[in-house]
């Protein structure tokens, strides 16, 4: 049964095209990126549609894929730190060094913001099962295995930040 979507649900559908654009704008600066950031865009254009269907899918996947975004450009590298000291540098002078810094900063408020929506939009549903949360801890598997796994074929050099992560 799919359910017109709220306003939470155009929340999320908008916070992931925008990071959509964000990948597609670094990638043409970049053209070294480019065959990562158009499949890195897939799970967020499926969460983006399944949201605005009110999919349980759909909130897992923008959940997971936002939230992995944010832990590996927050916290396992300084990306997102670095992208709000160039903001703060162009608010200061009006310049900034380095726009493909800069970038960091839509990108983290278009993840945290589909992350956000995700879990309200998926709260405002009035229909849950037990079976959400299988959904849910698939994503959690499966998301960051297919981040790591496009890593690894179109930009190995990424995989460096999941060094000291190893469970030994």
């Amino acid at each position: 049964m799919v359910t017109t979507p709220n306003k939470i649900d155009a929340t999320a559908a908008v916070c992931a095209l925008t990071f959509i654009a964000v990948l597609a704008v670094s990638a043409y600066w970049d053209p070294g990126i480019r065959a990562l950031h158009v499949v890195e865009s897939l799970p967020y254009l499926l969460a983006a549609l399944l949201c605005l269907r009110r999919n349980t899918l759909g909130y897992a996947l923008g959940l997971v894929s936002g939230a992995f975004w944010l832990w590996t450009a927050g916290v396992l590298t300084t990306f997102i730190r670095n992208g709000f000291e160039r903001l703060g540098m162009l608010v200061r002078s009006g310049s900034v060094d380095r726009w493909d810094i800069l970038i960091a900063v839509p990108a983290a408020v278009a993840a945290a913001g589909l992350a956000v929506s995700s879990v309200l939009g998926y709260a405002s549903r009035s229909s849950k099962s037990w079976r959400d949360a299988v959904v849910l801890a698939a994503a959690v598997v499966i998301v960051p295995a297919f981040f790591v796994a496009i890593f690894a074929v179109f930009a190995p050099q990424y995989l460096g930040m999941f060094r000291g992560l190893a469970i030994r």
